[in-house]
């Protein structure tokens, strides 16, 4: 009786975080899963197109921004941005599952360009190629993820590092700019 009780009012909650949700995004191009738990104080816009697709069970928390920009930004299930985190969306950033963003992480997939001879700096423009980072990836607080990366799964990127490169499967990355620190390998595996 206990158990089903429980699973009545998990659903029920999940149901109504779903019509709040619904609510708050009417009539924006942000998809977020019934389970997903999105604070109020966190700000998700659709700035200049793009879209925002946040999966199950992913915890946004107070303060995290989310911001397209013109790209699409999508997140798996079980991830987690946390306080005074920020995504742009410029090039698109795709986020597989099981990720952790510490608070005070920038991930932004756009570069200013170096203008031309006596064209002045806002004259430009920026480069958007986009962030792809794979499931189960760690970032420390104060993280820097810039424009082309890769993070491959199961990296953990040191808190306070600057990464401007692709970072493989496993590693462990620290830094400014990050550099790999510790190369793992895959349970099971001979060594």
């Amino acid at each position: 009786m206990k158990a089903m009780l429980l699973r009545a009012w998990e659903q029920l909650r999940r149901w109504c975080n779903g019509c709040l949700m619904r609510v708050r995004f009417l009539g924006r191009a942000v998809k977020i899963h019934p389970s997903a738990r999105v604070s109020w104080r966190s700000v998700i816009r659709t700035r200049g197109g793009g879209s925002v697709s946040i999966g199950g069970h992913c915890e946004i928390h107070p303060f995290a921004m989310i911001m397209t920009y013109g790209g699409d930004i999508s997140m798996g299930e079980h991830c987690s941005l946390n306080p005074f985190s920020i995504i742009y969306g410029h090039g698109g950033v795709r986020i597989g599952d099981g990720v952790r963003i510490a608070a005070h992480t920038v991930i932004i997939p756009a570069n200013h360009n170096l203008p031309k001879e006596g064209m002045s700096l806002r004259e430009g423009g920026l480069s958007a190629r986009g962030i792809t980072i794979a499931d189960e990836v760690w970032i420390g607080a104060g993280a820097r993820i810039l424009d082309g990366v890769t993070l491959g799964s199961y990296a953990v990127v040191g808190a306070g590092s600057v990464v401007t490169k692709p970072v493989p499967a496993r590693a462990t990355v620290a830094g400014v700019p990050a550099r790999i620190i510790r190369q793992s390998q895959p349970v099971g595996s001979e060594q």
